[in-house]
């Protein structure tokens, strides 16, 4: 009896930027576009050593995804070595998604159009906001209208699986414009919605002006106000939550994040990129100079490796789980970890009984707890 394929998630890293956002604690880096052929190089040697490393012969491709940083940056003759080198890796699936970053005004038509003729069927366009003004505090370079023009470039491309990011809880920004960005956003009628509060990262210049006093952020009952009206609006308007930051309309969900949400085995190059594969996960080196250095002289840029232990597997499992509206699978992860989470956190469950709803043996968050989800996913866990 021979085992079933496994699904396989992979994922480029694109780190070349044309300007720092101040909240971005990503890897990228500006000004470095004359390195593109030493990184794409480097990057095809690593995925030519991954096929040797790996053993993928009971794996398919299911999704690839091109992130960054600015994928765009790249010529299509890059994506297509990109890809060609990719799909000799495994087989893949017959309906693969294989989607891509772009910034408003950076990608052309007829570049969005040799995107789609390479194959790749999903856009994530990086609008953030329709506020010229908050686009400026954030290092925006694009402006509003760019964010329209992309857009209308990427449907006459072909597109029809569009997804658009917006940013709320900015410093400045008021609940109509909030509101009133997310209406414009639905009238255009993408695909896909993906709305993010902006946090504080350590090492961005947010983080910077924060910590000297120069910018103060909003109330968390605001920034919890806002996520709140806009994921009740979404729902109204078509776009369900499927997980904590994503909107979907029916059949378009993000494929490529549901593997990692349920757990499904990745590949990552480029550097930062992380990989999880075998019960084991290790990342690359987060410097450009290095990671070319390391994959000429060794064919390897891994920074760090753990195994995943038992427990590990466990609460991240938890922790992924509950992020999405379908909830934790109570019967998987009996079979997994041959225990009855209703029984050995029962006391848990109680003390969110208004949080965590039980329905057809799925544990799910309600709209009220998914504010919570970390500390829910907290007390859930277990110690190593």
């Amino acid at each position: 009896m021979t085992n079933t394929p496994k699904p396989l998630a992979v994922y480029i890293h694109v780190p070349f930027c044309k300007a720092k956002c101040t909240y971005c604690d990503f890897y990228s880096i500006i000004g470095r576009e004359n390195s593109i052929p030493a990184y794409l190089q480097a990057t095809l040697k690593e995925i030519r050593q991954a096929g040797k490393r790996h053993d993928l012969s009971n794996h398919y491709i299911d999704t690839i995804f091109f992130g960054g940083g600015t994928p765009n940056l790249l010529a299509p003759p890059h994506l297509e070595l990109l890809l060609n080198r990719l799909l000799n890796l495994a087989p893949h699936a017959d309906q693969m998604e294989i989607g891509m970053e772009v910034n408003p005004g950076e990608a052309s038509l007829e570049n969005l159009l040799a995107y789609r003729q390479l194959g790749i069927n999903r856009i994530s366009i990086g609008m953030q906001s329709f506020q010229p003004e908050l686009l400026k505090f954030m290092s925006r370079i694009h402006t509003v209208e760019k964010s329209f023009s992309t857009y209308d470039d990427v449907r006459q491309a072909g597109f029809d699986n569009v997804s658009a990011d917006l940013i709320f809880a900015i410093p400045g920004q008021s609940r109509d414009q909030w509101i009133g960005d997310l209406k414009h956003l639905v009238s255009m009628n993408p695909e896909h919605i993906s709305t993010y509060s902006l946090t504080v990262e350590e090492g961005t210049a947010l983080h910077r002006w924060v910590d000297a006093g120069h910018i103060k952020m909003l109330e968390e009952t605001v920034d919890n106000g806002m996520y709140a009206w806009g994921r009740e609006f979404l729902e109204a308007e078509g776009y369900p939550n499927y997980e904590i930051s994503n909107h979907s309309r029916p059949g378009y969900q993000c494929r490529h994040n549901l593997n990692y949400w349920r757990g499904v085995e990745y590949l990552g190059f480029g550097p930062a990129a992380h990989s999880y594969f075998s019960h084991r996960r290790h990342w690359n080196i987060r410097n450009l100079d290095q990671y070319l250095r390391d994959m000429n002289a060794t064919g390897s840029a891994i920074d760090e490796s753990e195994q995943i232990s038992r427990t590990m597997a466990r609460n991240e499992m938890i922790l992924t789980r509950l992020r999405l509206t379908e909830g934790l699978d109570l019967d998987e992860f009996s079979l997994e970890f041959d225990e009855d989470l209703l029984e050995t956190k029962d006391d848990i469950f109680l003390k969110w009984a208004d949080k965590i709803v039980v329905k057809n043996n799925h544990a799910m968050l309600s709209p009220q707890g998914w504010a919570l989800t970390d500390e829910i996913s907290s007390d859930l866990m277990s110690p190593e």
